[in-house]
């Protein structure tokens, strides 16, 4: 065992073992290779750190930067969508109050506006009735227009001419003047007597035919107004008689009121005839039915005469 050690030993000693060429360079030349050392690598390795580890503390600072600003942005950003939505959220309260009032006068106009419409059928039903009736009424009235003529034909042959009708009546206005007695002999001579007023209904129709007729005439003189009428009482004082003898009715006589002393007509005056005022005329007055005065028989004053109508 022992020698087999010693011969190995002897070989590896011959042996030319190769080295590296620096190494062997070194030798050649009699320089040995200056060691490297350990702790300058580590030196090395930690100032590559260092610098890598600031160039990502710069980088998270500026991301950090960025991410404050991103975050102030979006803070701003929320704080003014916030105020948006409370400004949409008023506004929406607003707008449902308003569509709530818009509803509820929605409600009100259709209630309006169905008893509108109830009403415009009421009025149309009674616009058709009016417009019947009216139909009708403009039947009648042609039917009454076509009686009239008849009636008015009828009438015109009633009464002699420029004699005008009046309750059954015909009435004749003179334009000339005679005293009372001649003026009853002319109306006897033209088949009438001078006029008997029996109602007020006569009397007022009687009043405003003068009345239109001295006005239309711009007869202004009170003489030349005066009408006479067949009353007297020539036979005994203060019994006032009708021409056909019949006395005056106490509730359709029309005596006229003095202006000068307001006492009421007749007077009986006989300042210009002494036989006194015996004879009645008319003398017309606006609107009133008291135009009877008592009067001279012996003046000239227009007539009136009466005759009974003839109606076939």
């Amino acid at each position: 065992m022992e020698m087999d050690s010693y011969e190995s030993d002897q070989v590896y000693e011959n042996v030319d073992i190769k080295q590296p060429p620096s190494r062997r360079a070194g030798k050649q030349h009699g320089e040995s290779a200056a060691p490297v050392d350990s702790s300058d690598r580590q030196a090395a390795y930690c100032g590559w750190d260092v610098w890598l580890l600031i160039a990502l503390s710069c980088l998270l600072l500026a991301g950090s930067v960025a991410l404050g600003v991103l975050f102030y942005n979006l803070q701003t950003k929320n704080l003014k969508l916030q105020s948006q939505y409370s400004e949409l959220e008023r506004n929406y309260t607003d707008i449902s109050v308003t569509v709530s009032d818009f509803q509820t006068k929605n409600l009100e106009l259709q209630s309006q506006y169905s008893e509108l419409e109830r009403n415009y059928t009421d009025i149309s039903a009674t616009v058709s009735d009016f417009q019947t009736k009216n139909l009708e009424l403009q039947s009648r009235y042609s039917e009454l227009e076509r009686n009239y003529t008849d009636i008015s034909a009828r009438v015109c042959e009633a009464c002699p001419q420029n004699w005008e009708l009046f309750n059954g009546k015909c009435h004749y206005f003179s334009t000339d003047r005679m005293n009372w007695h001649s003026s009853r002999d002319n109306c006897t001579s033209l088949g009438g007597h001078l006029v008997i007023i029996e109602s007020e209904a006569e009397q007022r129709f009687l009043s405003e035919k003068v009345w239109n007729i001295t006005h239309e005439a711009k007869i202004s003189n009170e003489e030349e107004q005066s009408h006479w009428i067949g009353l007297t009482d020539s036979v005994t004082e203060g019994t006032w008689l009708w021409v056909d003898g019949t006395p005056l009715n106490e509730k359709a006589k029309f005596w006229a009121t003095r202006t000068h002393d307001k006492g009421k007509e007749p007077d009986d005056y006989n300042g210009e005839d002494p036989a006194g005022e015996d004879c009645a005329q008319l003398q017309p007055k606006r609107n009133s039915k008291e135009t009877w005065f008592d009067s001279s028989c012996k003046k000239q004053y227009k007539r009136i005469c009466e005759t009974k109508a003839v109606i076939a």
